[in-house]
């Protein structure tokens, strides 16, 4: 009886004093609240993305006094927690440090930024543009979401770009290197600007990608705030500025050459509709040396604004050679 007695009482000790025996509940214990908080952390997310922000705060709240009660400091979850508390006072000045707002937003708009980095690798800016937008719709403050913008709508620049130049090039390549060189245009066939989509024109090109190139910059000067990306604003703002000159230069060639080949149309109906006609009555005669005399003028001015030797010149000059040879003919 006795050893019996002796032998239960050592064993209880052992139990008492078995430190693994009773630590090993209290550390299970976070492991065990783990998954419950990380879902309802991604729900809160959830809320948020939704703007459902009282409910968001609400949720992450309880989500930190679990943590708190298991003694575990969690730095990320009290970000979000103080974001979610922050986005309840409207849309105004935030109290948060902008690191912490923007891996706060960054996470909160994983989604639409992982999208929208997706379609512009798969060269796809438009698309890019849209994602970035969608981020903003959940949050404006985000510099991520600006500077996927402002890259999606430089690219998208870049593209209008190239298909102007297409355009150029085979216009070039259908007309043929003579197409400006004969001084009678009574057998030249000129298309007219109506025949052709408005929007696949080289002018339309052209304005879409100066509108890209001027929606970036606001969104360039945005995202600079974020120190991490500001060397990457810097490189993009050059790019944009660059690009913003030549498509001025550019644009302007184009309005020039634009009016000069509407002089040549003009010219060519002016030939065609008195080819079959005889002058005899004054008022005929009148009505021929006016619209001559007009556009005599409007060859002139847009020569006197044109560089010289470039191909408008060219063009204008020879408008108004055959403009001379008319007058001449008519005069004598």
């Amino acid at each position: 009886m006795s050893i019996f007695t002796v032998t239960s009482s050592v064993m209880f000790v052992v139990v008492l004093t078995d430190p693994s025996r009773i630590a090993s509940p209290t550390r299970r214990i976070p492991e065990q609240r783990r998954a419950p908080v990380e879902t309802a952390v991604e729900v809160a997310r959830s809320r948020l993305r939704k703007g459902w922000r009282l409910e968001a705060a609400q949720l992450l709240d309880r989500c930190v006094r679990a943590r708190q009660l298991d003694k575990i400091e969690d730095a990320t979850l009290t970000e979000r927690w103080a974001y979610a508390q922050d986005r309840c006072t409207g849309n105004g000045r935030t109290a948060l440090k902008e690191p912490v707002l923007q891996r706060a937003i960054a996470w909160v708009t994983a989604e639409e930024l992982a999208a929208g980095d997706r379609a512009l690798a798969e060269d796809k800016p438009f698309a890019a543009a849209r994602f970035g937008l969608a981020a903003d719709r959940i949050d404006p403050r985000g510099t991520r979401s600006a500077f996927l913008q402002a890259s999606a709508l430089y690219r998208a620049a870049q593209k209008s770009l190239a298909r102007a130049a297409e355009i150029g090039e085979a216009d070039i390549l259908a007309e043929g290197p003579e197409a400006v060189g004969p001084i009678d245009f009574t057998t030249l066939t000129t298309e007219s600007p109506e025949s052709r989509d408005p929007r696949r024109t080289v002018p339309a090109h052209l304005r879409r990608a100066d509108r890209c190139l001027r929606k970036a910059i606001p969104l360039i000067l945005r995202a600079s705030a974020d120190p991490e990306l500001r060397l990457e604003c810097d490189y993009l703002s050059s790019a944009v500025e660059r690009m913003l000159h030549g498509l001025t230069e550019r644009r302007a060639t184009t309005d020039r050459m634009a009016a000069a080949c509407a002089c040549l149309v003009d010219y060519d109906a002016f030939v065609r509709h008195y080819a079959d006609q005889v002058l005899r009555r004054p008022a005929d005669r009148s009505s021929f040396r006016s619209s001559l005399g007009a556009l005599a003028a409007r060859v002139d001015r847009l020569l006197a604004s044109s560089p010289p030797n470039s191909a408008e010149a060219r063009l204008l000059t020879t408008l108004a050679g055959g403009v001379a040879n008319m007058r001449r003919a008519f005069t004598s």
